[in-house]
């Protein structure tokens, strides 16, 4: 049949079937409504591009209509039984290509069929004859062409889309086992470090000893109830700092001054759990202070980045590092694609970390 345009619609048919989410094409919600539309698609532009002028005769319309609108249902209904009942029990081939060789089999019988049919109870110019018949396999196969062009369109799309899927959820379980694992390294980290303050402040103040170990069950329960997130406000962060510089107030008397302002503003802004302690734990490790000459540390905010700052008094020998400190803060933020600055200066130390946005940033 001359001239049957057949693919304008092809973009409108995707769009459809993409917001079906019923999983096989041919047994879509809408099937009937797009059989129709294909069929008096078919039907306007063979009749008005007299197309019917292949046949010896000219064609009456309403026959005409009637003939093509139920070829269209009936290969839209082939290709659904073979996608229904015959696709679902093969293992061994491409679905794809099972599905077009079974479906332009069955057009050679659906046409002669077809021509029989037509040919009997029209006459004329419908009656069965071998132009007829070949005219009629053109048709139901530019049908069945165009079906399973759109079939294996959106086919190959829930394909990536499954793909994605699982992609997504392996980066996913990447990412936590990664989170998972700088985490490990801070919890003991943490605890055994403050049991050997308490070690030695329990033969030298009870009381004392009590009072931190009552600020250390709190401190940890702050660690264990975040150590799966990847952040935390930032207001709950300082309201843990000051418990840990509370500690370092007991341990170390008057010979650490800590001066920590913040603009309340950045107080909803987000930041690694546990990253403030981390930060002065370092200053503490790698500097040595008494009373007559304190350890100077200033935590203070510019912008959307904490800075905390400290003077130099670096001790003769420090203790063999565990690699955690600063390279754990640095791995945190590499996981978040944020990344942190390190000042050394001969008089002091600075490191800057920035505040997280989740409204300006997208991370995993």
């Amino acid at each position: 049949m001359q001239r049957a345009e057949i693919f304008r619609p092809l973009l409108f048919t995707i769009y459809q079937l993409n917001q079906d989410r019923r999983g096989e094409m041919f047994n879509i919600k809408n099937r009937y409504a797009f059989a129709t539309g294909l069929g008096v698609y078919s039907f306007l532009n063979i009749y008005f591009l007299d197309g019917d002028r292949l046949f010896a005769a000219k064609l009456e319309a309403t026959p005409l209509f009637f003939l093509i609108l139920m070829l269209c249902f009936s290969v839209w209904m082939i290709n659904w039984g073979i996608q229904h009942y015959f696709l679902s029990k093969n293992t061994k081939f491409h679905p794809l290509m099972l599905q077009f060789g079974s479906s332009a089999l069955c057009m050679v019988f659906l046409s002669f069929i077809s021509s029989e049919i037509s040919g009997t109870i029209l006459g004329g110019p419908f009656s069965f004859s071998l132009q007829n018949f070949l005219l009629t396999l053109a048709f139901t196969s530019r049908i069945n062409l165009f079906l399973n062009s759109v079939n294996a369109i959106y086919f190959f799309s829930e394909k990536l889309k499954q793909k994605a899927v699982e992609t997504e959820k392996l980066r996913s379980l990447t990412s936590e086992a990664k989170l998972e694992s700088i985490n490990s390294h801070l919890n003991p980290h943490f605890f055994f470090n403050n049991l050997s303050a308490l070690s030695v402040l329990i033969h030298q103040d009870v009381e004392l000893a009590d009072r931190y170990l009552q600020k250390l069950s709190e401190i940890y329960r702050y660690i264990l109830n975040n150590r799966t997130n990847e952040l935390v406000r930032l207001e709950q962060e300082l309201l843990f700092l000051e418990n840990y510089l509370e500690l370092l107030s007991i341990r170390f008397d008057q010979s650490i001054s800590f001066k920590v302002t913040i603009d309340p503003k950045f107080n909803e802004l987000l930041v690694p759990p546990a990253v403030l302690q981390l930060l002065v734990e370092n200053v503490v490790k790698h500097n040595y202070f008494t009373q007559k000459e304190p350890l100077e540390v200033r935590i203070y905010s510019e912008g959307k980045v904490l800075k905390i700052w400290n003077k130099k008094q670096i001790k003769p020998v420090v203790d063999e590092s565990t690699g955690i400190g600063l390279q754990n803060i640095s791995d945190r933020y590499k996981f978040l694609n944020q990344p942190i600055r390190i000042e050394n200066q001969s008089d002091h130390f600075l490191v800057e970390i920035p505040l997280i946005d989740v409204q300006e940033f997208t991370f995993s």
